[in-house]
């Protein structure tokens, strides 16, 4: 099959007006996208934390179940291994995969386009629950593609949690109602662990995902779809468990019904998040980076029905 050449500046300036209805996104709009993002992202966080700590209070009024004597000094070297072990995913950074990119037209016969970078957004938004008891951060997000979240919990003993979200993407503003579908084919990596002895707290979960966001000019988001690259969210106690993936490349599309009254956000994201009590007790990583080459969309509008 023969690859499309590069589209024209002809062809770029249709797919540009036909993405964005012949109208202009409002200034702050992307601003305004990322606070809205950011309490949904709390909201979730905020039910996961109830949820785990209520769960490990009951595991450990479970009688019978065996333990590791932590002050035992036949432990520590051990110990010392499992927490050098940690230090040294904690410390790891993930390159940005490297991709080639190709950019295709206008496909004939439909209102179709692919974009590349400089993409129109790009965002780092922090967990409100990041920065108990420390733990050590990082993320950061480029308009040319590139996108990353790592996590790693606290040494220091109690409960402490973070987590880090960045994104990249494209607005598309529908003339009528229809359907959109966006797809992207990343190429990213990803990293997690979880070191938990007895029965402590434990959980490092994330994600690299392909989203579309509905929302009006007062920041309300009113409808998504989304699919999911990859997903993990491990939490068995009392196990060492470590999973990764190294420039790893697939192809997701995602469909949603639009309308002309909402702005929609259509993007590629990374989720790290990790749960700790703390050494010995137990300590988590997670982390992924992502390089997104192109965003495709297509709009299929809905037909009129004749009176």
């Amino acid at each position: 099959m023969a690859k499309r050449g590069r589209a024209t500046k002809q062809e770029m300036r249709v797919i540009e007006f036909l993405r964005t209805g012949g109208r202009r996104i409002p200034t702050g709009f992307a601003s305004k996208a990322a606070e809205a993002t950011k309490s949904m992202l709390q909201e979730r966080l905020d039910a996961g934390i109830v949820q785990r700590k209520q769960g490990a209070k009951l595991f450990r009024q479970m009688k019978g179940a065996s333990t590791v004597a932590v002050n035992d000094p036949a432990n520590k070297k051990a110990l010392d291994g499992l927490l050098r072990w940690h230090k040294k995913l904690a410390a790891k950074k993930l390159a940005f995969p490297k991709v080639s990119v190709e950019v295709g037209g206008l496909i004939p016969g439909s209102i179709s386009g692919t974009v590349v970078p400089p993409f129109d957004f790009a965002d780092t938004i922090p967990s409100l629950g990041a920065n108990v008891s420390n733990p050590t951060l990082s993320v950061s997000a480029s308009v040319n593609g590139q996108i990353s979240a790592s996590a790693a919990s606290s040494q220091a003993t109690g409960f402490n949690t973070g987590g880090e979200y960045a994104r990249v993407g494209i607005f598309f503003h529908p003339m009528t109602d229809g359907t959109l579908t966006i797809s992207a084919s990343p190429t990213y990596s990803f990293q997690w662990s979880t070191n938990s002895l007895n029965t402590t707290l434990v959980r490092s979960s994330g994600d690299v995902g392909l989203t579309i966001y509905g929302m009006n000019e007062f920041a309300h988001i009113f409808a998504s779809a989304g699919a999911m690259y990859e997903i993990w969210d491990e939490e068995t106690t009392g196990q060492t468990n470590f999973d990764f993936g190294l420039a790893v490349q697939k192809s997701l599309s995602v469909s949603l019904n639009v309308t002309p009254a909402l702005v929609y956000l259509c993007f590629v994201e990374v989720d790290a998040d990790v749960v700790g009590m703390g050494w010995p007790g137990s300590l988590a990583t997670a982390m992924a980076s992502a390089t997104v080459p192109s965003i495709s969309f297509r709009f299929t509008p809905q037909p009129l029905v004749m009176a």
